[in-house]
C-alpha cells in the first residue's frame, strides 16, 4: 500500500513537472498499455470477464476532477481515459485503479524473473525425479548438500588447519540446509 501511496503524493506534488513514471508502469497487475497527451490505456488483467468491477471502476474513475471519459473493456481488461492534462496527473490515475480494485498487494510483490522461473521448475524437476529413483531417500538438493559436506570433511581431513575457512565453511553450508536451515531440503 504504501507504493500506490507515494506515487500518490508524487503525482500531487508534481504537478507542474513533467515527470513521466508511465513508462516504468510496463509490468504488474495494471500496465500502461499506451499514452498520448490526455489520453492513456491502462491494461488491468483482473477486469477481464468481470463487467461489474469494470462498471464499478468506470463509475468512480469519472467522479475524478480532471477525467473527461474513462471506457472499460471487460473483454479484454482494458480501460481508456481522457483527461485534462492541466488537472490530473496519468500517474494519479494509475494509483487510483491500483486502489479501486485493491490491487496494492499484487503491487508489492516482488516480480520473478523468467530465468529465475525456469531454473526453479527444472530444480524442481530435478529434484523429483532423483527423489523418485531413490525411493525417497534424496532429492537432488539433498544429494548435492551431502555431497558439499563430505568434500568439507574430507577437505579438513587432508589439509587440516590449513583447510581453514574453506573446508569448515561447505561443512557447515551443507550441515545446515541439510538440517531444514536451507531452501527445500527438508521438504518431503
Amino acid at each position: 500500500m504504501h507504493i500506490v501511496t507515494g506515487m500518490l503524493i508524487a503525482g500531487l506534488l508534481g504537478k507542474g513537472k513533467k515527470a513521466n513514471l508511465l513508462s516504468f508502469l510496463r509490468h504488474g497487475p495494471v500496465r500502461v498499455s499506451h499514452t498520448l497527451p490526455g489520453r492513456v490505456r491502462f491494461s488491468v488483467p483482473a477486469l477481464k470477464d468481470e463487467s461489474s468491477k469494470g462498471a464499478f471502476l468506470a463509475e468512480k474513475l469519472s467522479t475524478v476532477d480532471g477525467v473527461k471519459s474513462v471506457d472499460v473493456s471487460p473483454l479484454t481488461g482494458s480501460v481508456l481515459i481522457q483527461y485534462r492534462e492541466n488537472v490530473v496527473q496519468p500517474e494519479l490515475l494509475y494509483a487510483a485503479i491500483v486502489r479501486l480494485m485493491g490491487l496494492e498487494k499484487e503491487l508489492e510483490k516482488v516480480p520473478q524473473p523468467k530465468v529465475v522461473k525456469e531454473l526453479r521448475s527444472f530444480l524442481d524437476s530435478l529434484n523429483r525425479v532423483v527423489y523418485d529413483r531413490t525411493g525417497g531417500l534424496l532429492n537432488f538438493t539433498s544429494a548435492l548438500l551431502i555431497l558439499l559436506a563430505g568434500f568439507g570433511i574430507r577437505k579438513i581431513a587432508s589439509e587440516g588447519n590449513k583447510a581453514m575457512p574453506a573446508g569448515f565453511t561447505l561443512l557447515w553450508w551443507g550441515v545446515h540446509h541439510l538440517l531444514g536451515g536451507g531452501d527445500g531440503a527438508g521438504e518431503e
